[in-house]
């Protein structure tokens, strides 16, 4: 198999619940460094680097997101292209059967028209060909003038 889209689409989903995770991260660090009433420069420092901080970890949920979109667009790729092989097998295997049925009918057709140079074409002709033959130099070549027409005696 080339792929399984439902377990690359699993890869994309777990992208996107750790971005969200992110997010939820940056948003408590942020709200947790504003709400301390600690004031003086060093907490402006902190709440600075809090910050930056979660503007980092928001930029890393963007990209987590966007990776998790690459790998979604990469697993209908692969439906495509999974649904085409079969769209292409199924066409191919119905165009083969097509012909192995059609080369099966001009077989039965040869052998038919085979079997019809070599019998009879008709029922009087089939009921001669079936005629029993006596063995060479027998008797019963004497009866066969009354069941063969067209014997000259």
């Amino acid at each position: 198999m080339y792929g399984e889209p439902r377990k690359i689409r699993q890869v994309a989903e777990r992208l996107e619940r750790r971005a969200g995770g992110l997010r939820s991260e940056a948003e408590a660090l942020h709200a947790a460094s504003e709400e301390i009433a600690w004031v003086s420069v060093a907490a402006d420092r902190m709440r600075e680097h809090a910050r930056t901080r979660r503007d980092e970890l928001v930029q890393v949920a963007r990209e987590y997101d966007e990776a998790a979109e690459k790998v979604r667009e990469h697993a209908a790729e692969v439906q495509r292209l999974l649904d085409l092989i079969a769209t292409v097998e199924r066409q191919v295997r119905a165009i083969v059967s097509e012909a192995i049925d059609r080369a099966k009918d001009a077989v039965g057709s040869v052998v038919d028209g085979i079997k019809d140079a070599l019998s009879p074409g008709d029922e009087e002709a089939k009921r001669l060909a079936e005629t029993p033959m006596p063995p060479s130099g027998h008797k019963d070549w004497l009866d066969l003038p009354d069941q063969i027409p067209g014997v000259r005696l």
